[in-house]
């Protein structure tokens, strides 16, 4: 009964959460490059930091889609381990977008044209509109990190939920 040990990792669940996981990374990395492109240059601009811990998110997600298809042990703590430091990039997500929805873009207006000012207005629009995204989905993308953590917890056979004897989940 120890090879069907991980059976109680619902299949369909984690390649639903892997693929949420893997879209809201993807945002955060889309919305980054918008940030970097569109925003006026600052220290903390420079960082692109939304890209690299977008990049980062993405991985618990892939590792979710292929614990998902093999049961193996170590495959789900590192899932587990990837959705810890998953977390950690998650609030640095969270902390730049907050930063930076007006950090660096307010100007004086000088005597300019005018088309040079409403394309600064837009171009404003869209740097705060790509934060207000990236904090939307890295919140969103806590909770999925979460639930999955929490399903791969619930597969080991440490968990107090684990029956040695059946491999099975012991209904509490």
């Amino acid at each position: 009964m120890d090879r069907y040990r991980y059976f109680i990792f619902n299949q369909r669940n984690m390649v639903a959460l892997g693929l949420f996981q893997i879209a809201f990374s993807t945002v955060c990395v889309v919305s980054g490059f918008i940030d970097g492109v569109f925003r006026a240059e600052s220290l903390l601009s420079k960082t692109r930091a939304p890209i690299w811990a977008g990049m980062v998110m993405g991985v618990p997600g892939v590792l979710a889609l292929f614990s998902s298809q093999r049961k193996n042990p170590v495959l789900v703590n590192a899932v587990i381990a990837a959705s810890i430091i998953s977390c950690v990039t998650i609030l640095i997500i969270i902390v730049y977008s907050s930063l930076t929805l007006s950090y660096g873009e307010e100007e004086e207006l000088s005597p300019v044209p005018v088309h040079a000012v409403h394309t600064k207005y837009v171009l404003n629009k869209v740097v705060k509109g790509a934060n207000i995204v990236m904090l939307i989905a890295s919140v969103c993308s806590t909770f999925v990190v979460l639930v999955i953590a929490y399903l791969g917890c619930r597969s080991l056979p440490h968990c107090s939920c684990y029956d040695s004897v059946t491999g099975m989940v012991s209904e509490e």
